[in-house]
């Protein structure tokens, strides 16, 4: 299954919350769900992946999607 978008924005990161304590800055939360760009956290957040939130697209199979670039080219 092939996934075509046509719209892909950046929608926030995955990644660690950080704080700072009488040792020094360390790792304090590690959410689940990616945090949105926006979001209060995000200057203190260490992020490892970006997020893109798919709008529109089209699911088809990968032989359609291959026929396609075979008669496209």
């Amino acid at each position: 299954m092939v996934f075509l978008a046509r719209s892909a924005p950046l929608y926030g990161v995955h990644g660690a919350l950080c704080g700072r304590d009488e040792g020094g800055v360390k790792v304090v939360a590690q959410p689940d769900a990616p945090l949105p760009y926006g979001h209060p956290n995000i200057g203190t957040f260490l992020a490892s992946q970006l997020v893109r939130r798919l709008r529109s697209f089209r699911v088809v199979g990968l032989s359609e999607l291959l026929n396609d670039l075979a008669t496209a080219s």
